[in-house]
């Protein structure tokens, strides 16, 4: 058991590095780096009291006791800084939340790092049998309290931010950050399994305090592998050269339409500019279609051309975009010229990026998966 603890801490140590060695180190590297040290310290520490090493050297005792309070506000920011447009504002507010690790990691140097080997052993005896100060179940209730209740406000930014990509990106394929979703239901699970063991273990005898932490630890030594295949080769979704070139698009649009508010005339006749121009030019067919790139094709702002989706067809982007991809990609299929493709095939032609993002939309808009589509034409 004890060598799944090493091999965990020795994981996150090498993405720890990996991130490092990564050019361009922004905001939510750096969160990522100084989550994975707090996971391997911790792997770690467990590692040598399981081989009763810090008993032997007691000034390794309690080290990284206060580091997962840190855990929860570096998965927040980490989403935070993934989505954002501006690390610069993100970091003070980190710190903000920082305030309870600098502030109970402050007193237990007072009152714990700096005691001699003997005392630090006596002081452990006494909090195994709940002889310490006040201060300890307020550090407990915050390493308890924290991650879930960060991993909760961070799925659901998670969730508005899958709201707002579909009325930009035609394509949400490494946008919609569905493995990070992954891993905060999975540091969720953790916590319930620490909770969970802590109140077994002081209540009844089904279960070892020990044991519930080994199966905690192993949950999150498997967490460590899927966050660090996914999270280091993960980039921000709006980076600052795009943004800068949004804005530019932006500020030219407005300088032409400085005098324009969209009326209804001049809504019923964009709309009709729309459909025509979707129908004609045929630009779904492109998987990176965004609305900025719509909006400067029909030269018309993104924000008035959103407005028109969303009101005159009661869509958001994304799922105007695949509705005309869906429909082409039923065109094909009926057309004899196309038997010899693949449905994959099809839907690559017809704009779609990736299998399971293809079947998902067209049995939405079809009520039936591809393959059940064209064994009904037949």
């Amino acid at each position: 058991m004890e060598i799944i603890f090493l091999l965990g801490s020795a994981q996150a140590f090498f993405f720890g590095f990996l991130l490092l060695g990564k050019d361009n180190n922004g905001l939510h590297q750096k969160l990522l780096f100084f989550y994975f040290g707090i996971i391997g310290l911790v792997l770690l520490e467990h590692f040598l009291f399981l081989k009763a090493i810090v008993f032997i050297y007691p000034h390794l005792l309690g080290l990284t006791y206060t580091l997962p309070i840190l855990a929860g506000p570096i998965l927040l920011f980490y989403t935070k800084s993934l989505i954002s447009q501006n690390d610069l504002k993100l970091f003070p507010a980190f710190l903000v939340h920082s305030i309870p690790f600098l502030a109970l990691t402050i007193y237990f140097a007072y009152d714990f790092y700096f005691l001699s080997p003997t005392e630090k052993l006596l002081y452990y005896e006494k909090e195994t049998r709940n002889e310490t100060s006040a201060v300890v179940y307020i550090a407990e209730f915050f390493i308890s309290l924290l991650v879930p209740v960060y991993s909760i406000i961070s799925i659901l930014l998670l969730k508005k931010h899958l709201k707002h990509i579909k009325q930009s990106f035609s394509n949400t394929m490494n946008l919609d950050l569905h493995w990070l979703k992954i891993v905060l239901v999975c540091m969720l699970f953790i916590s319930f399994v620490s909770v969970s063991m802590a109140l077994l273990s002081d209540h009844s005898n089904l279960i070892s305090y020990q044991n519930g932490d080994n199966v905690m630890y192993v949950a999150l030594s498997l967490v460590i592998y899927f966050l660090g295949y996914y999270g280091i080769k993960q980039k921000p979704i709006f980076s600052n050269a795009n943004n800068a070139a949004e804005k530019e698009v932006s500020q030219r649009l407005k300088l032409k339409y400085a005098n324009s508010s969209l009326k209804h005339p001049e809504k019923e006749n964009l709309i009709n500019r729309l459909t025509d121009f979707m129908d004609t030019e045929k630009p779904f067919m492109c998987d990176e279609l965004t609305l900025n790139d719509l909006a400067n094709k029909l030269e018309i702002l993104p924000n008035n051309l959103s407005q028109l989706i969303n009101e005159g067809f009661n869509k958001n982007f994304y799922e105007f975009v695949n509705e005309y991809r869906v429909n082409e990609v039923k065109k094909m299929l009926a057309d004899p010229k196309y038997t010899h493709y693949s449905l994959l095939g099809i839907a690559f032609e017809c704009g779609f990026s990736s299998k399971s993002t293809f079947n998902s939309v067209f049995k939405k808009f079809t009520r039936k998966t591809p393959s059940e589509y064209r064994k009904s034409l037949l």
